[in-house]
């Protein structure tokens, strides 16, 4: 659990209220957005943006609404990558395209981002427009870069790097970054600010792909397996092919992408991902990304927001869901 005061964790509440506000009419809008905002994420990348936008000068309003923005923005790929990846849960209960289709849940994407963009003009500071549309467009050619290589045999770790950044690292920086653009923040600051959601992005990318096979012993709130079975080789299983002979590798792509597999195989499957070997390189690329992003967070020892971002970091890296 992150350690945060009293102030900050009202703000994030305050997030959650702002995102389930909904004025329209239709009843099937109101309905599907309620279904959505009713199971509460975790709203790390909402939370980084109040933490890089602590200011006296600021109003606490203008940072929950940016907050609100960034939560609004991930949510709707959420919404988007589900129908993508035919999920079936989404944060334990059941995704949108399983409960109506994958057509409402195409269409509430884009209702959720355009609500987003609305939010975003009222704010009115073009930079940080820019920074949230160029963000929006990156994130999805991510989804478009990953798709394309689940049609590859071979993938290379600066590929899956690069994915991660553009999926899950992106957002993280633009977060921290436009956090820090709204408090008014040096341009040497900002640019830190960045860098660090951009290295703190791929710290928790890479533990959420390591919590995909922990899933099968831990609960961890989500099916074990997921990614495997949407035929996605992700950081553990790069590095399970890596080291596994050539008979192992074999049945390691064969299974990749099953919806169903036995008891025996997902045995076979966890244990060649616990092999010591791949468990150290995994751990290493971890520490490693985590260690850059203490390094940037060292540059803003004076900042407000120091120790409540020192224990999103620890937690990232540690975290079990």
């Amino acid at each position: 659990m992150i350690v945060l005061k009293k102030s900050t964790q009202t703000e994030l509440d305050r997030v959650q209220a702002v995102i389930k506000k909904e004025l329209v009419s239709e009843k099937i809008i109101q309905e599907i957005y309620q279904y959505i905002f009713k199971a509460e994420g975790k709203k790390t990348r909402a939370l980084l943006c109040l933490l890089a936008s602590k200011s006296k000068e600021k109003k606490s309003r203008d940072r929950v609404n940016l907050a609100s923005i960034i939560e609004l923005l991930h949510t709707a790929t959420l919404v988007h990558d589900d129908v993508v990846d035919e999920s079936e849960l989404r944060r334990g209960t059941r995704s949108v395209n399983q409960v109506w289709t994958n057509s409402y849940s195409v269409l509430m994407g884009d209702f959720i981002y355009s609500k987003a963009f609305i939010l975003m003009v009222k704010l009115g500071t073009p930079s940080i427009l820019d920074e949230l549309a160029k963000a929006t467009n990156d994130i999805a050619r991510g989804e478009i870069i990953q798709l394309d290589l689940l049609e590859k045999k071979y993938i290379k770790l600066q590929d899956l790097l690069k994915v991660s950044y553009l999926k899950t690292g992106r957002l993280f920086e633009a977060s921290s970054k436009t956090g820090a653009m709204l408090a008014n923040k040096s341009k040497e600051e900002i640019k830190i600010f960045g860098l660090l959601g951009k290295t703190l992005g791929t710290t928790f990318q890479i533990q959420d792909d390591i919590l995909d096979y922990k899933a099968f012993k831990l609960d961890t709130g989500k099916p074990a397996f997921k990614d495997f079975k949407e035929g996605k080789i992700t950081f553990p299983l790069y590095f399970a092919l890596k080291n596994s002979s050539a008979k192992d590798k074999k049945f390691l792509m064969n299974k990749l992408g099953q919806s169903k597999i036995s008891k025996k195989d997902q045995n076979k499957i966890y244990s060649l991902i616990q092999n010591e070997k791949t468990q150290k390189e995994i751990n290493a690329l971890l520490e490693k990304y985590s260690q850059e992003t203490l390094k940037h967070l060292h540059k803003l020892k004076h900042d407000a927001c120091y120790n409540e971002m020192l224990n999103l970091i620890n937690f990232s890296k540690i975290r079990k869901k």
